[in-house]
């Protein structure tokens, strides 16, 4: 099975990267969240953070069960 690479914005993976790998913390103390200033962007890291964060949760569901 192939899949297409997707191509996301800049915002979009740092919002991947603080769901996967950030520790759990409210968006207003988010220093990454306040530099964005385009309404798009700040969408777009809302978006990735919860793609990251549900990958988290898969793989520690995953480790759970093996």
């Amino acid at each position: 099975m192939s899949r297409k690479p997707q191509i996301h914005s800049r915002a979009y993976w740092y919002g991947w990267q603080d769901g996967r790998y950030g520790e759990p913390r409210c968006f207003t103390d988010n220093h990454r969240l306040a530099e964005l200033t385009v309404s798009s962007d700040r969408l777009d890291y809302y978006r990735g953070h919860r793609a990251g964060r549900q990958t988290r949760l898969r793989d520690e569901h995953l480790l759970d069960a093996s």
